[in-house]
């Protein structure tokens, strides 16, 4: 019964936020709020998904070095994992919308969907563009485990690297804010992490040898 409650609880919520993002980007779309409010939320937006993005992608990467005990590897994996990938996803969303509607640069809907097509800082753009698509591979082949054969899965979960990548850029290229400091963070955190799994990784057949 307690269960119920909090989910419906949190669907409110949800349901709640949407209505409230939605009904700020109608308003922003007419012309109808404050000229610095939709510029605000698409860095506010942009930032927190590229946050969200760089400890995925280090969470992702750091899943099953020593580490990480086991018992914890599995919930963090179908838990944490997923629900800061959902989430990165969902601000990203909010930062494009935004983009269309920014009373200083808007841009079109071909501007943010095809790559170079942007009036602003078409290669930083494009890489958020490019970065998007890769993260959404990601994310919906993350469900998909099950019934993709197991290299195919790899490979596209690997996307998640190269998309972190160039979401740095884009925010290097593109982004208006001196935001030097967070991109080095996000990176050096991935960077590290995925150095443990490489280290890890070529350990691990020598370690067994030596068992052998």
């Amino acid at each position: 019964m307690i269960d119920t409650r909090v989910s419906t609880a949190n669907e409110l919520l949800a349901a709640a936020l949407l209505a409230g993002v939605g009904a700020t980007w109608f308003l922003a779309a007419q012309g109808l709020t404050p000229g610095p409010l939709a510029w605000t939320l698409t860095r506010v937006s942009g930032v927190a998904a590229y946050v969200l993005l760089s400890l995925t992608v280090s969470l992702g990467a750091t899943l099953k070095s020593r580490l990480v005990p086991a018992w914890l590897a599995r919930p963090l994996q179908y838990g944490w994992h997923g629900v800061m990938s959902g989430f990165a996803l969902a601000f990203t969303a909010v930062h494009v919308a935004f983009v269309l509607v920014d009373a200083k640069i808007p841009q079109s809907l071909a501007g943010v969907l095809i790559p170079g097509r942007a009036s602003y800082a078409p290669l930083g753009l494009a890489l958020g563009t490019l970065a998007t698509y890769a993260a959404v591979l990601v994310y919906l082949t993350f469900g998909l485990k099950a019934r993709l054969p197991r290299r195919v899965w790899i490979g596209f979960h690997l996307l998640a690297y190269p998309s972190f990548a160039m979401a740095t850029l884009h925010g290097v290229l593109a982004g208006s804010d001196a935001l030097g400091p967070l991109y080095l963070a996000g990176s050096g955190l991935a960077a590290l992490a995925l150095l443990v799994r490489l280290r890890e990784h070529r350990a691990a057949p020598t370690a067994g040898g030596a068992e052998a």
